[in-house]
């Protein structure tokens, strides 16, 4: 390596410099940058932009929380090669003006040139392929410990090609954007002084980005998404039929009608068991539980929705119960069904569950476009069910709980301002699967006591909230310590640690959370680690199909829903349900 200095205006330049000085990193050659002026099959690529790229692949295809499909795969090879690939690029176009400010060269024929490029792709693709043998392994053992297999090599082998062929797309773009950004400098550069053309162009191909994604893009696939789902809320789900019990809305004696209560209303009313299935469990009598909701169909305000679901409970006589849950739904109306017949079965059908559809988006639609419906919903149906209930008198009351799963978690916490709030206000409540970014849960978490791991955080040694990733931490913490007595109101956080919609988070993109830092999830892989990125796009890849694993993993709560509402009534949730649970596996149907 030699500093010459630069030739004259005017004077020959000195042999073509080398357009790569060492492998993987940038070259110092100038006027023109490494990607522009390189030959043969690299001619349309960075070095350091694919070397980069190549590394944030390797982490790409370490763990997550759950096993991968092929387009879960694509999906993170894709984005991370694209993020590897410009932060790559950058680097190398920062060292270039480096070495062009210094008077730096390195001087090199072609042919050496040329070798030493095809070298290092070599090098490249073989540290490739052993990092892909080694996460097909991975892949094994979080499938063996999820109980699911997602198709192996082959399935893995598709994802890659594809997450290429998505880097490709990505890539043409980002260079699409490039030649409209230096079009639109050119125009506006009589106008402008040099150091503010390149900022103001950047700006203005900014907003015209936004403005056609939004407009044309974002818009109308969510006007799309919407007219679909409605669509499909108005259809009646096959092999249900009206209810002939007034204990329930549908009924020839509810004021909602049958093709109001839309699909998952209808779902719901019409399923779960009756009195005959909870004595035949549990041996003991029992009653037909109560069941009422009202659809949007018909109530398109919130409010009313909820006034309409409460006449519905007062009409059912469902205040005279010992138990009224109002349970929360999802985006689309859906009501948890294992939570909703646990309780059931728990209390011998005397309990009677409200709820009513605020939405018709599915709840990956309602976590993008809209955060502020669930809450509200959460609130004015958790509300109107109170105002009812203490207007009796103080010794017929029953006893309020309040439940959601997923979305209908996070909207049936927005009920209440602070955890002091909910525990004066309910005799206890069930939350699972609860989305990271609900504020109640949130502040829980960061109040947790020092030493309990954020999957199952200690709240006042267990005093009232309790955190548990299975039935046992109802009793004892994570490390096996005992809580103190639990006293009511009972509340419990249901929560697995391989459950993306509790773990994922924007943050995940710039800052490492305590969960994978502290790496103590039963089923959980030991080498899922936080790369920034990459591991925002793999937790979210794993989201779609985090309910199609078996019970006890991923975002599927099905058989621990009966001790946990066990442990919510004071009952002992590691007694023998194994009765119940068989009953609710048998009437639980594919929904």
């Amino acid at each position: 390596m030699q500093r010459l200095r630069a030739p004259r205006l005017g004077q020959p330049s000195v042999h073509n410099p080398l357009r790569m000085p060492l492998p993987g990193t940038p070259h110092s050659s100038y006027p023109n940058p490494p990607e522009e002026r390189s030959d043969g099959v690299l001619r349309h690529l960075s070095t350091p932009g694919l070397t980069v790229g190549l590394i944030t692949l390797w982490v790409a295809l370490s763990p997550s929380l759950l096993p991968r499909a092929w387009w879960m795969t694509a999906v993170n090879v894709g984005v991370s090669l694209a993020y590897g690939y410009v932060i790559g690029s950058l680097l190398g176009r920062f060292v270039s003006w480096l070495a062009r400010r210094t008077d730096l060269r390195v001087e090199i024929n072609a042919r050496s040139d040329w070798s030493l490029r095809t070298l290092w792709l070599v090098f490249l693709i073989i540290v490739s392929g052993i990092v892909w043998i080694r996460s097909l392994h991975q892949q094994e053992q979080i499938s063996l410990v999820a109980g699911v297999s997602r198709g192996g090599a082959l399935n893995q082998f598709i994802g890659v090609l594809a997450g290429l062929a998505l880097f490709w797309v990505l890539l043409l773009i980002g260079r699409g954007l490039r030649r409209l950004w230096r079009r639109v400098k050119r125009l506006i550069e009589p106008i402008l002084p040099g150091p503010l053309e390149g900022v103001v162009a950047a700006l203005i191909v900014v907003f015209a980005v936004l403005f056609v994604s939004e407009t044309l893009v974002y818009q109308r696939a969510l006007n799309w998404a919407l007219g679909n789902a409605t669509q499909l809320s108005q259809t009646s789900p096959e092999g249900r039929t009206a209810p002939p019990e007034p204990e329930r809305s549908g009924s020839p004696a509810s004021y909602e009608s049958w093709e109001s209560l839309g699909r998952e209303g209808q779902m719901f009313v019409s399923d779960g068991p009756r009195a005959s299935d909870i004595a035949g469990a549990t041996g003991e009598p029992a009653l037909d539980p109560i069941r009422v909701y009202a659809g949007k169909a018909e109530h398109d305000e919130i409010e009313d929705a909820a006034q309409a679901a409460v006449a519905e409970l007062v009409r059912t006589g469902g205040l005279e119960r010992s138990v009224v849950n109002v349970a929360t739904t999802t985006g689309t109306g859906f009501v948890q069904e294992w939570s909703t017949q646990s309780l059931e079965f728990l209390t011998g059908g005397d309990v009677a569950t409200v709820s009513m559809q605020y939405s018709f988006f599915p709840s990956g639609l309602a976590y993008i476009s809209d955060r502020d419906t669930p809450p509200r919903a959460g609130r004015a149906l958790f509300e109107a069910v109170e105002a009812e209930i203490q207007a009796l008198p103080e010794g017929e009351r029953p006893r309020l709980f309040a439940s959601g799963e997923s979305l209908g978690s996070f909207g049936g916490q927005g009920a209440f301002d602070d955890a002091d709030d909910m525990l004066a206000r309910v005799d206890g409540a069930l939350w699972t699967g609860t989305p990271r970014f609900t504020p109640l849960w949130s502040s829980l978490t960061e109040s947790r006591r020092q030493g309990s791991p954020e999957i199952a955080p200690v709240i006042d040694n267990g005093q009232n909230i309790r955190f548990a990733t299975r039935p046992l931490e109802l009793t004892e913490d994570f490390y096996g310590a005992p809580f103190v007595d639990w006293e009511e109101p009972r509340v419990v956080y249901g929560q697995h640690a391989s459950d993306p919609v509790v773990w994922w988070s924007w943050d995940l993109l710039w800052e490492e959370p305590d969960w994978l830092r502290e790496q103590v999830g039963r089923d959980v892989s030991p080498d899922l680690s936080w790369e920034r990125w990459v591991t925002f796009w793999q937790i979210a890849s794993d989201m779609p199909l985090s309910v199609d694993v078996p019970p006890g993993h991923g975002h599927e709560y099905k058989n621990e829903m009966v001790p946990l509402w066990a442990g919510v009534l004071g009952m002992d949730p590691l007694a023998d349900y194994s009765e119940i649970v068989a009953t609710i596996d048998t009437l639980v149907l594919d929904r």
